[in-house]
């Protein structure tokens, strides 16, 4: 059977309906610019799919969502990767009693309904089936009436449509708010999940992945507490890259990174998922951003995982002033591992950079002579001392930076 096109000239729910009709079996490509997804069929039922935007692997949701503790994930993918015959990770989990077969199901029908979500609310998209193609990895497979897929699909489209009106974006950053008309306050299951993440500093994106929860139900669940006043929003911090100064930080420690953003800044650190396309993938980038005031101008601070790619970090780099390299001086070795970020700002070429060097500990500290010759830095780089946790010395840093900065 052949079937392909464009939802401008057939809608999904069309598609789906044929299918079901004639019970056919294979997979529904469906491919939206970056995007992508399928779904699988089987005798016209649902009974597998996945999107480039429908969550992690079932795995971390259910540790996220509290019905699986990591190290016991970690036990178990460790096993699944020793033993001589492939074993599914549901499979290895179900045999361990570490989670139900009801628990599995339940989990792979939220991952179909939430990708069936996401294709359906794609305005322009391309579709293809082909015949008898199989998920590569079905780990637990259930049946979902096609019919009922495409109800709950169009109504989330629908819904959507309301949520997004009033929260605008899924970068935006929430917070817990105290209705001020009302004395008790009761919160449903769904809200006290999220409440456990709306700390001011998350964006909405952040709270899907760090939650275990599906993008459709953590927004509708946030837009209701944002509805009874129970949460706020505030626009992402990141949104002003390419707008304001915009620092960016470098350094193959994340954790060091962020003591020197939260020393450096003078609003708060908030926290962002961005996903971005990396030799025709999907990868997610995390990143921390915040402000800082000061008399000569505001400035936006940022870093992304020391784990980002490095084409994502140049496509940033063209939004961004300048950067500061920080380098760890405790040992020679700590002082080479900065070697990849003062390779990359030679790639980057066109953006200014200046040299933090720091101690983390009360070592002998490598000196600046010994960094210049460790990094093959040129005179015109200045390194600065300086103690991550010092605003004093921050602003020293950030003042060499902006002295760059045309």
């Amino acid at each position: 059977m052949q079937l392909q096109g464009h939802v401008r000239d057939v809608s999904l729910p069309e598609i789906f309906r044929l299918l079901k009709m004639g019970g056919r079996t294979g997979a529904l490509k469906v491919a939206s610019g970056k995007e992508g997804g399928h779904v699988y069929f089987k005798g016209g039922e649902v009974y597998y799919a996945t999107s480039t935007v429908s969550g992690a692997p079932i795995g971390e949701r259910l540790v996220r969502a509290g019905k699986l503790r990591g190290s016991e994930l970690q036990a178990v993918l460790a096993e699944q990767r020793a033993s001589e015959k492939p074993r599914l990770l549901g499979a290895l989990l179900k045999e361990l009693g570490l989670v139900s077969q009801e628990a599995l199901e339940q989990y792979v029908r939220e991952q179909i309904q939430d990708s069936v979500f996401n294709l359906f609310n794609w305005p322009e998209a391309e579709f293809q089936f082909t015949m008898g193609e199989e998920p590569p990895v079905a780990d637990v497979v259930v049946s979902m009436d096609a019919e009922g897929v495409i109800m709950e699909g169009c109504r989330r489209v629908d819904e959507w449509e309301l949520v997004m009106r009033t929260l605008g974006s899924l970068e935006k950053v929430p917070s817990l708010s105290a209705p001020v008309t009302v004395r008790e306050v009761r919160l449903t299951a769904a809200e006290w999940g999220i409440a456990c993440f709306a700390d001011g500093h998350r964006d909405i994106n952040t709270i899907v992945v760090d939650s275990g929860l599906d993008r459709f139900n953590t927004a509708k669940t946030i837009f209701g507490m944002v509805s009874t006043g129970l949460v706020a929003l505030r626009d992402p911090t990141l949104e002003l890259l390419g707008q304001k100064t915009a620092i960016a930080l470098r350094g193959p420690i994340d954790i060091y990174n962020l003591t020197f953003l939260t020393t450096a800044s003078t609003s708060d650190v908030s926290n962002h998922l961005r996903i971005e396309k990396v030799d025709d993938e999907e990868v997610e980038v995390y990143l921390a951003a915040a402000i800082r005031e000061d008399d000569e101008d505001a400035a936006l601070i940022y870093f992304s995982e020391s784990r980002t790619p490095l084409s994502v970090v140049k496509r940033m780099a063209l939004e961004t002033s300048g950067f500061v390299v920080l380098v760890n001086i405790n040992s020679e070795d700590s002082v080479v591992a900065s070697r990849r970020d003062v390779a990359l700002m030679g790639e980057i070429g066109d953006r200014p950079y200046v040299v933090a060097s720091y101690a983390s500990m009360a070592d002998e500290k490598v000196t600046e002579d010994q960094v210049r010759r460790l990094l093959d830095l040129s005179p015109s780089v200045p390194v600065v001392a300086c103690n991550i946790r010092s605003s004093e010395d921050a602003t020293e840093v950030l003042a060499a930076l902006r002295a760059l900065i045309p």
